[in-house]
């Protein structure tokens, strides 16, 4: 289960159809809505798990998934001062759900959901709404952080979009158990010329553990808290993608300033080990970055453009603008002057003119 599009609009900001790929680094100038666009996609989940506090505001989504058996959903949702005003759902051309203010029907039987809930949460039924337990699986099993918000200070906490409570030691001690999965970390963290012989868990009391790793040729263990800021990024997202590859069900990560703070060759080793590992594992990647380097590694068939005109911000990649990117690869530039040049502005132009 994968989404494939989305569209988003509260009362300040809304987000036209954005469509994702299984692998997509999403870019743009500052204040173009990159962190709101995967906000928004964390707010959608939340809402969908039935996280209706008050500081979920009014909104409305539109999202698109590519099912297992590939079919596809279409589904939608407007929630309105505590009230769900619509809600519709398509398996394909079939109208599997729709719902207003006063009635809601699942195929041709009415249902009384509670006013302020979601109908495919409150009416989930695995035999008879698995369209339903798709996208609920979705949104139960999404994943996101800020690679940015890493720092030494704060290594014990994982710094998650979700506020997950789960510290990194306990995260990291189901990973201990599998060496397959902490010989990729070594391996990868070696890559990066980090030279890493051994991680383990060093007990501080009854309840709490910290992650310690052993350098080569350094007799000093390393513990995670004292780890320059771009190291402990890496060997974080390592771990990180050694964790989620664990589990079961459906995949989708976030990650918010993927590259930020890193040298300019381990930036381009990293997203490629990345991008790679998310193939090989089945997992969605969806991450935002202004890195030069990063940025000139990833392909641009894996882009995603936003650009942003007043409350509203429009995104441009190969699905939508083929042409554009086919015109811009013959110039043989780096993928970045894509928009470190006017060549998009004039684009655009000529297109309207045309």
């Amino acid at each position: 289960m994968k989404i494939t599009a989305f569209e988003f609009k509260n009362n300040g900001w809304a987000l036209n159809r954005i469509s994702f790929n299984d692998q997509n680094l999403i870019v743009g100038r500052n204040a173009v809505g990159k962190s709101m666009t995967l906000d928004a996609l964390v707010l959608f989940s939340q809402f969908l798990r039935g996280e209706t506090n008050r500081t979920i505001s009014s909104h409305w989504c539109n999202a698109e998934f590519l099912n297992d058996d590939d079919s596809k959903l279409y589904y939608s949702y407007t929630y309105n001062n505590g009230i769900i005003e619509n809600e519709i759902l398509h398996r394909d051309s079939v109208l599997l759900l729709k719902r207003d203010r006063e009635h809601a029907f699942i195929g041709e039987d009415e249902v009384n959901p509670p006013a302020n809930k979601l109908c495919i949460q409150s009416q989930r039924d695995t035999t008879k709404n698995p369209e339903f337990e798709s996208i609920m699986n979705w949104a139960e099993q999404l994943k996101g952080f800020s690679f940015s918000e890493l720092s030494s200070t704060n290594s014990f906490r994982i710094p998650s979009m979700f506020n997950e409570k789960k510290d990194f030691s306990e995260m990291y001690e189901q990973i201990h158990q599998n060496e397959e999965k902490e010989n990729f970390i070594i391996e990868k963290m070696k890559e990066l010329d980090y030279s890493i012989e051994k991680i383990d868990l060093m007990n501080i009391s009854e309840k709490f553990n910290i992650v310690v790793l052993k350098e080569n040729n350094v007799k000093v263990p390393l513990f995670s808290h004292l780890m320059s800021n771009g190291m402990l990024r890496v060997f974080y997202i390592f771990a990180y993608l050694a964790y989620i590859s664990m589990e079961q069900g459906p995949k989708t990560l976030l990650v918010d300033d993927l590259g930020e703070g890193l040298d300019f060759s381990r930036s381009k080793k990293l997203s490629k080990i990345i991008f790679d590992y998310c193939v090989s594992h089945n997992i969605q990647l969806i991450v935002t970055s202004n890195d030069y380097f990063l940025m000139n590694t990833v392909g641009l068939n894996l882009w995603i453009i936003l650009q942003r005109q007043g409350d509203i911000t429009n995104a441009l990649s190969q699905n939508s603008h083929p042409e554009m990117f086919v015109k811009f690869k013959k110039m043989g530039l780096n993928n970045f002057d894509i928009l470190g040049t006017n060549f998009i502005y004039k684009y655009l132009e000529n297109s309207q003119e045309a």
